[in-house]
Formats: structure tokens, sequence, C-alpha cells
């Protein structure tokens, strides 16, 4: 199996992540969440320790069980190798780390990668998706060049058209490799999101479970029609609409790209969940 495909499904996974970051850290005032509450993150980076072989047996079997990837092969007169899937979260750095720019066309997109202990960071970034609020540590990504754009001024202002463009690289990324591919990689790769999972899932849950049930969610985001308005709160901008500022961080981010962006992230969003989904 070709290592150039297993790396493009860690870099489409990671694309809302990026969105994510810069909704965060921007370094201009950023839409405000409704709740002050912290979410739940570890008080240091996520282990890296462990291997797929030392997971622990949950008690109860999962909703969606993960099957193991099939190979897929190219040339039928020269099927490729079993793929190198990594067996431990360190192996899975190294792989990374080694072979991204080697198999990444697009130079730009490496940018914004940082990948180190990037499993963890993406698994944790993940399940903070539905909550109110989002850690600003341990994300696998870097923010937007640009600020975020408003129209106007004073404590009323409007969301900016232009700022949606900044968002777009991301989506480009999202959309970059076929479904096919992302499932029969994410299959290969899930012992290790499960082992990531296991260190911050206060139920002992199944990751895929978990994933399944934040892109149902992010898919529950609404279009509102645009220019969204904003108001300022202190020194931040909230959502004028009670509505929207009672979403969760994940939804805001799909607020914040633009309807066009978040339409394209909600189809190849709800493409995935499908083959996620079990099969009976």
């Amino acid at each position: 199996m070709n290592l150039k495909i297993t790396l493009l499904l860690l870099l489409v996974i990671t694309a809302l992540a990026a969105v994510g970051w810069y909704f965060y850290l921007n370094d201009s005032p950023p839409l405000a969440t409704s709740s002050p509450e912290i979410a739940r993150v570890p008080t240091a980076t996520p282990t890296q320790e462990g291997s797929a072989s030392s997971l622990v047996r949950l008690p109860v079997p999962p909703r969606n069980p993960v099957p193991p990837p099939v190979v897929v092969y190219q040339d039928v007169a020269a099927p490729p190798a079993a793929p190198p899937f990594p067996q431990s979260l360190n192996e899975a750095d190294a792989f990374v780390k080694n072979r991204v720019v080697d198999l990444v066309d697009n130079k730009a997109l490496l940018r914004v990668l940082v990948l180190e202990h990037f499993i963890p960071k993406l698994v944790l970034f993940v399940d903070q998706l539905p909550r109110a609020t989002i850690a600003r540590r341990h994300l696998p990504l870097v923010p937007p060049s640009r600020n975020f754009m408003t129209q106007g001024s004073g404590d009323e202002r409007l969301i900016d058209s232009r700022n949606a463009e900044r968002y777009r690289v991301y989506v480009e990324l999202l959309e970059a490799v076929p479904d096919k591919v992302l499932l029969h990689l994410y299959r290969g790769l899930y012992p290790l999101f499960q082992l990531a999972y296991y260190d911050i899932s206060p139920d002992n849950q199944y990751f895929n479970d978990r994933f399944i049930e934040v892109i149902s969610h992010l898919l529950e985001t609404p279009e509102p029609q645009e220019p969204i308005r904003l108001v300022r709160h202190i020194s931040r901008f909230r959502y004028a609409d009670p509505q929207l500022e009672a979403r969760s961080a994940g939804q805001k981010i799909l607020l914040r790209m633009g309807v066009e962006n978040s339409r394209r992230v909600k189809a190849k969003l709800a493409s995935l969940r499908a083959g996620l989904v079990r099969k009976d």
C-alpha cells in the first residue's frame, strides 16, 4: 500500500481542527462562547506511550465496531504489500514527520501542520467539538494568517463575507481524498485513535462511537441568513442571535466559516458518517 495514501488521511481529518485553532487563538477579539466553562483537558501533553496491542478490552461492545482495513489493490498484476500502519503513537509521530514533506504535493499545507503528538491532539479536539469551549492547547494546526474580519464599527457589526476565504484551504484539504480511501486508512489507524481516546474518555468509551456522535452534532449546525450580526461583550464579540450564541464550539466554527464552506464540510462529513456507522 502506498504510504502517500496513509498520510493523506491524517491531513484530511485535521481540516476542522485548523478552524478551531483560529477560533480560539486569533489575536483580534474572537467570538465569545456562551459559557465560561472550561472543557476537560489533560494538564500535560497527551501521552504517546502504549501501543495498539496493549489496548484494554472495554466491558461494553461498541455501537459501531470498526472492521479491519481491507487492502485496496491498485494494480492486479502487482498487488501491494500490506499497509505498514504504525503500531504505537510514538511510531505514528515518526511516520508522519519522516514522510509528510515527500507525500504532500501542495507545500502550502505544510505550513499549517503541527505534527508532534498528532493523534492524541486530534482525538482531544474531536471530543471537545460539542462542548461549550475548546482548549487552547494541544491542537494539531496553526491558525490562518489573516485576522478575523467584520463589517461596520462600534459594538454592533457583521461578519465580513471575505472572512470565509481564510478557511477555504482547510475545506479543500477536507475534500482532497476520496471517502473509500479515508475509511480504509481510518480503519487501519483506528487502534491508535482508540488508544489515545482511552486516556481522556471519562467512561472508557469507544472513539468511533464518539466520532460518529460528533459528526452528527456538527451536521445539525443551522444555516442562518448572512451576513451574521455580532455584538460586543466586554473585549469579545458574540452572536447577536441568542440561539446561535447558545451553539457548541464546533457548530460556531462552521457558522464562522460561512454558508458555502459549511455546506461543503457538512457534505463531506455526512458521506464519511455513512461509512462509519455499523452496517447490519
